[in-house]
């Protein structure tokens, strides 16, 4: 998350709510009142009903425009008691709530009081990190029936230690509809090919291998 982010207030305008977003290049920012306390999230779409986006990118606004900007306070526009999560929500948590949500960022609170940010971008970055992106190393997709439960995981790493393969990554998804599960498997080693050829011998049905 990004720690003591920028923050409106319901008092503030949309020209100083806008003049914020750009001096830090942000699209959001929690709104809070007396001391850090949440009450809202402002987001720059908020302000394309005044401006447009053209305008909100370019910050071409005209003398008429910033006047009616001056005129309009955060409290009407922000998002009321918006989505919040605390500093031990993990990133899979988050990021599934932002994709139900709709949403592009979340608050992070301890108690009431607005400690961070975290942001789609944040949560990509984090699974890039988790999954070793840019390493020497091969992406490996395979399917497998979804009777194999628990045991999936356990002869994944069973086969790797069998071809001295270090585990980077490993996700497994299931797929209801195709009564099957998903894996992604993240591996580096020499002996991947055969590891491939094991996981076919097993009946898993291996549908994409790539270096990343």
């Amino acid at each position: 998350m990004a720690k003591s982010p920028v923050t409106a207030t319901e008092e503030m305008n949309l020209e100083e709510a806008l003049y914020l977003m750009q001096k830090h290049k942000i699209r959001r920012m929690p709104v809070v009142r007396n001391d850090n306390d949440l009450c809202g999230i402002i987001v720059i779409s908020d302000i394309y009903p005044f401006v447009g986006p053209h305008a909100v990118t370019k910050a071409l606004l005209s003398e008429e425009v910033t006047r009616q900007l001056r005129n309009v306070r955060v409290a009407s526009v922000m998002t009321k008691s918006p989505v919040t999560c605390s500093r031990n929500a993990t990133i899979d948590e988050i990021g599934l709530i932002m994709r139900r949500k709709k949403i592009g960022a979340v608050p992070v609170l301890e108690g009431t009081k607005v400690i961070g940010i975290i942001t789609e971008s944040d949560i990509l970055g984090a699974l890039s990190s988790i999954s070793h992106v840019g390493s020497d190393s091969k992406r490996i997709f395979f399917r497998i029936p979804v009777t194999e439960g628990i045991d999936t995981f356990y002869k994944i790493v069973s086969l790797c230690e069998q071809n001295k393969l270090e585990i980077l990554t490993i996700l497994i998804h299931p797929i209801p509809e195709e009564n099957s599960q998903l894996v992604m498997l993240r591996v580096r080693g020499e002996k991947i090919s055969e590891f491939i050829d094991m996981l076919w011998s097993h009946h898993y049905e291996v549908l994409i291998t790539s270096m990343t």
